[in-house]
């Protein structure tokens, strides 16, 4: 068998290879995080602020 038809040969299967069935993992589309149910109406503080918020009021006489 010469280079070219081996090449043509090769080619040929490589044309007829589903690729789809080498993949990793299919992606699945994504999921829409949940509205916030807990706290609605309260913003976010952080726990350093209330931290700080207690010891003054602990300092304070």
């Amino acid at each position: 068998m010469t280079f070219t038809e081996l090449s043509q040969i090769l080619k040929h299967l490589a044309g007829l290879a589903k690729l789809r069935a080498f993949r990793r993992h299919p992606r699945g589309p994504k999921i829409a995080q949940p509205k916030r149910t807990y706290l609605k109406n309260k913003p976010h503080v952080s726990t350093a602020k209330i931290l700080v918020q207690k010891t003054q009021n602990i300092n304070t006489p």
